[in-house]
């Protein structure tokens, strides 16, 4: 295999030989996409709707040629897209008509050009897009989006837009998607291949038929003879799909973009003859260190680096120095909202309170812990927000947060310092994915991200009492740990009112509730594990009959509302994060009433979940548990309908009455 900066440093003398035999080729540009802009065939606006959806594409046409200017190679990529609205909803209409189109800005790596816009209505006119209309919005470091909303969307009108985006980084080429969110009738895709290039392509989400052809085409004026040399054929390769089913969307999934179905393009020959390139991890491990390493960086910041080593000289042990340290980042550090691989500021400035991006927070995290002598590295991961990383697909645009990882004592941690209020190995939710790239000095490796402390997780107890009028009173205990002991320590730190703080916690459904004694106790070096203990008084919680009370026996930890639909599901199932919810309740009923004798236990199930009800009731003292437990954080399709059984029993027992007699 070749190495790709080799070739590419080489390309510039291959593409001048090309050039000195140009004359023995004819020029013989191909069109751009076979669809004329801004003539629409009538018979498009006679199609109707096999479907509910408001609008959808008639066409996703993009066309992928190659330019040789100034001594570099473009890829220049045209794009054509044909919407029709089939709804008088001004909403939906502005939905359609509204378009963004992102482009990575960073290092100028991709320009967007020639922009155009027409609206056919039905009764013949054409309403232009004003360029003027066409507004630039920063995204992220990274990119930024063209965004314009075209005019005249009514029912029946075809909105046809058009433009190019021009790309300096051949290696990957951007991925063109067959799916959207609405039906796609025709998406199509072609790839005119220069001579000295070739790609390799991988589909994602495909679960539909996506069709390729490939056509040669004589470009050469050179006469049929044998002993002639003849250049080789022109290439072009298509790949289209028609009938695209719209992306099932909706709540607990990894990304949208992990559910799109697309085409992923990535270089795998190049030069004159052409030479297959070797794309893997290991390559763009070796890009990293050549172009990006950490450590080169860390070795630089020896101010930082001398703080780790007088942390080590004082604590001694390597847990305590770690906890030490990501303490310091994560106290004085102030994150801007950027979610970043590679930093773009300077580390030292982070623990003086100057704003920085997550990479650069996170390496002056990496500069201490090396410094104090502890095995840290940095781990590169795609965030949620970002999709899963496809493994078939070796790329350093795949990564777009990094996090640090260490082992002290055979202790493993995944450390997110930009994360305020955080610790070792509680990290985002938007950074709680798959997989990570552990980037090691000499080596690499994946690992799965597996944070313990990254947890839903709460043990509640309440003792209470109804009398006569239906108000329970009573004492709730509450041990809580992960992402909403979190919260809570967060609003104490700010200075928040306990009370307050309880109220948004357990009992912000009950506007009448009165709380007092409130304590909030925090335990560990982090503060980690919250203690929660107060009394409170809910006013007619129960419906007062003559001779009998209906009382509901979940009084916290309810879910009112099943957050999967009652329909089958294509995609899997991501949830936040693991969660653990333990609710013990010992409930008194006032003088003269009571309940018949129960003790059972029920177990709802599935692999990596489970909600389980026990019920000890004697007499006038009611004594229940419900226990749910999810360890997973995945789960795979084909479980969807157990899953939603389990969070209906979940609301069935949050909704449920209890009707005690007299």
């Amino acid at each position: 295999m070749i190495n790709l900066r080799l070739l590419f440093t080489s390309a510039f003398l291959w593409l001048g030989l090309m050039s000195v035999a140009g004359a023995q080729f004819i020029e013989d540009e191909l069109p751009p996409p076979d669809y004329r802009f801004g003539v629409i065939p009538a018979s498009l606006f006679q199609i109707e709707p096999d479907h509910d959806y408001p609008f959808e594409y008639l066409l996703k046409d993009s066309y992928i040629t190659f330019r040789e200017e100034r001594g570099s190679i473009t890829a220049v990529i045209q794009h054509l897209v044909r919407i029709k609205v089939y709804t008088d909803n001004p909403i939906h209409q502005t939905e359609a008509a509204l378009v963004g189109i992102p482009y990575y800005d960073s290092g100028n790596m991709e320009t967007v050009s020639g922009i155009e816009g027409i609206t056919h209505q039905r009764n013949g006119n054409k309403i232009s897009l004003n360029s003027d209309d066409v507004r630039t919005v920063d995204l992220n470091s990274r990119y930024k989006i063209k965004e314009f909303e075209m005019p005249g969307s009514e029912k029946g009108a075809i909105i046809e837009y058009r433009y190019t985006i021009t790309r300096r980084y051949i290696e990957e080429l951007p991925d063109f998607y067959f799916s959207h969110r609405v039906p796609v009738r025709l998406a199509r895709v072609k790839l005119r291949n220069e001579g000295f290039i070739r790609y390799g392509t991988v589909a994602q989400n495909t679960d539909f038929n996506v069709y390729y052809n490939e056509e040669r085409r004589d470009t050469s004026n050179i006469p049929l003879v044998f002993t002639y040399r003849r250049p080789e054929p022109l290439v072009i390769e298509q790949w289209y799909a028609r009938n695209v089913p719209p992306l099932e969307t909706g709540d607990y999934v990894s990304a949208f973009d992990d559910l799109r179905g697309k085409l992923k393009f990535q270089i795998s020959e190049f030069g004159v003859p052409r030479q297959p390139l070797d794309n893997s991890w290991e390559l763009v491990a070796a890009q990293i260190r050549r172009t990006a390493n950490p450590y080169e960086e860390v070795e630089k910041l020896s101010y930082l680096r001398n703080i780790g080593k007088r942390v080590m000289d004082e604590l001694g042990n390597a847990t305590a120095v770690r906890d030490s340290l990501f303490r310091l980042v994560n106290s004085t550090m102030q994150f801007n909202n950027t979610a970043s691989a590679f930093p773009n500021g300077s580390p030292p400035e982070v623990i003086e309170g100057e704003p920085a991006d997550q990479a650069t927070i996170n390496m002056a995290l990496l500069a201490m812990l090396r410094g104090a002598g502890i095995e840290a590295n940095p781990m590169y991961i795609s965030g949620r927000d970002f999709g899963r990383i496809n493994m078939n697909f070796p790329s350093v645009y795949q990564f777009n947060r990094m996090l640090i990882y260490s082992e002290t004592d055979g202790d493993e941690a995944f450390m997110d310092a930009s994360y305020s209020y955080s610790m070792p190995d509680l990290i985002p939710v938007e950074s709680f994915n798959e997989q990570g790239l552990i980037f090691s000095s000499g080596s690499h490796r994946w690992i799965e991200i597996t944070p313990e402390k990254s947890v839903f997780d709460l043990d509640i107890n309440v003792v209470a009492s109804l009398d006569t009028e239906g108000t329970l009173t009573g004492r709730i205990q509450a041990d809580i740990s992960g992402y909403p002991a979190r919260e809570i320590r967060k609003e104490v730190r700010m200075g928040s009112p306990v009370n307050g703080i309880i109220r948004d916690v357990f009992l912000n459904v009950y506007p009448d509730a009165i709380i007092e004694n409130g304590d909030i106790l925090l335990h560990g070096s982090f503060g980690e594990n919250v203690s929660v203990s107060f009394d409170f008084t809910l006013p007619e919680y129960a419906v007062t009959f003559e001779d009998a009370l209906e009382f509901r026996p979940m009084v916290v930890g309810f879910l009112f509302e099943n957050p999967f639909e009652e329909t089958s599901r294509r995609v899997p199932i991501t949830l936040d994060a693991p969660e653990k919810l333990n609710i013990e309740y010992e409930i008194s009923l006032p003088e003269g009433y009571n309940r018949e004798n129960i003790q059972e236990r029920f177990v709802t199930e599935l692999n990596g979940a489970q909600l389980s009800e026990v019920y000890d009731v004697s007499s006038n003292i009611l004594r229940y548990q419900f226990v749910i437990d999810i360890s997973r954080k995945e789960f795979p399709a084909d479980v969807y309908a157990q899953l939603r059984r389990l969070y209906e029993r979940w609301v069935f027992l949050s909704t449920e009455s209890w009707f005690i007699e007299r």
